[in-house]
């Protein structure tokens, strides 16, 4: 089975090594880059807490891209393909799948495997196996919607070869999700997750983790091919990628025990003479006071440091919640659009957008 290959060159990756490298980057992911708070947001949902939260997402980001092992995705390199339907795993040429191999994308074409591998082989039911397989269906960016996995449903053919070499794609299928569940170490929690519900906060962070750590996987500079200069089965292979990497660590507030004024001259270079405004000082004693993190709005006139507030704020919110970093947002009237499409309202002075 493949995985990628190099459209300039002969080089390509094998889906197993793919599997294990996302893996393997999905854990570090999770020692090194996640914050607290997701951390936790992730592990209160399952009894084994972190354990098992760190096992679900090594396991999920290694079987992500299962639904490259089908006749919808192989056939598309006739040199690979070539190769695998010489070990008998049998399977149309491109142009006679025509527009029916649209319908199996292999984020779509993994999530059905994985829902039937959990329910035949591990014994869940049913309405069950979408929570977690739906991580595996978005892992380029969408969710499948219903008339999706309907469409591929009605076409079997996509995922598996119709004759005697349904078998045998059958069984790399159920091989590779088997060798997934021993390799990272889920085996035996499988039978315990059927009986935890997802909630949506948690699949999203899932599915943003997948995602990420397949990014990180497939840079062909990170994650050489065969035939690049290093052997697949380099030990060190993982480590020299997360090393050539560089991610930063999440940034990691403790509680400030001064007065807010002492905050406010250690974070900001202040003119002299300048005071703290009350704006500033009340943002910040909510800040702390509040009973949990939650929405803090500053509101205020221009010119009272509400940036600087709200700054001071969110270091006191991410040093009470875990958090690791923060969102600087713009507002959204003033971004996307060139000068000629925008416009003043002379009447009450707004911006507005010409369409």
């Amino acid at each position: 089975m493949w995985a990628k290959q190099d459209r300039d060159g002969d080089g390509w990756l094998p889906l197993w090594r793919h599997m294990e490298d996302s893996a393997a980057v999905a854990g570090l992911l999770w020692d090194f880059w996640l914050p607290a708070n997701v951390q936790r947001l992730i592990s209160e949902v399952f009894p084994g807490g972190e354990g098992d939260a760190r096992g679900l997402v090594t396991w999920l980001a290694g079987v992500h891209d299962i639904g490259k092992a089908t006749p919808a995705f192989a056939c598309q390199v006739d040199a690979l393909a070539d190769r695998m339907r010489a070990a008998g795993l049998q399977m149309p040429y491109r142009r006679e799948m025509g527009r029916d191999r649209r319908m199996a994308p292999h984020g779509l074409a993994g999530q059905l495997l994985l829902q039937e591998w959990l329910e035949e082989r591990c014994g869940w039911p049913g309405r069950v196996t979408a929570q977690f397989a739906v991580v595996v269906g978005g892992h380029h960016g969408v969710p499948p919607d219903h008339a999706q996995v309907g469409d591929l449903d009605a076409h079997p053919a996509l995922l598996r070869t119709p004759g005697p070499s349904r078998e045998v794609w059958a069984r790399v299928q159920e091989e590779l999700l088997e060798a997934c569940a021993d390799e990272f170490g889920v085996r035996e929690r499988l039978g315990v997750w059927r009986r935890v519900k997802l909630p949506q906060t948690v699949q999203v962070l899932l599915s943003a983790l997948v995602i990420v750590a397949d990014w990180i996987a497939s840079n062909a500079d990170l994650f050489p091919y065969a035939g690049g200069g290093q052997a697949l089965s380099d030990p060190d292979r993982v480590a020299a990628a997360w090393a050539g990497l560089g991610l930063p660590e999440p940034w990691r507030p403790q509680p400030f025990e001064g007065s807010v004024e002492e905050l406010f001259a250690a974070r900001f270079s202040l003119p002299a003479g300048a005071v703290l405004r009350p704006v500033q000082e009340a943002a910040v004693r909510m800040a702390r006071e509040m009973p949990e993190p939650g929405l803090l709005i500053v509101e205020a006139p221009m010119g009272e440091g509400k940036t600087e507030a709200a700054l001071a704020a969110a270091e006191v919110l991410a040093a009470r919640s875990g958090a690791g970093g923060v969102f600087f947002a713009l507002p959204s009237g003033w971004t996307g659009f060139r000068p000629r499409q925008v416009s003043v309202c002379r009447c009450c002075w707004r911006i507005r957008r010409r369409h």
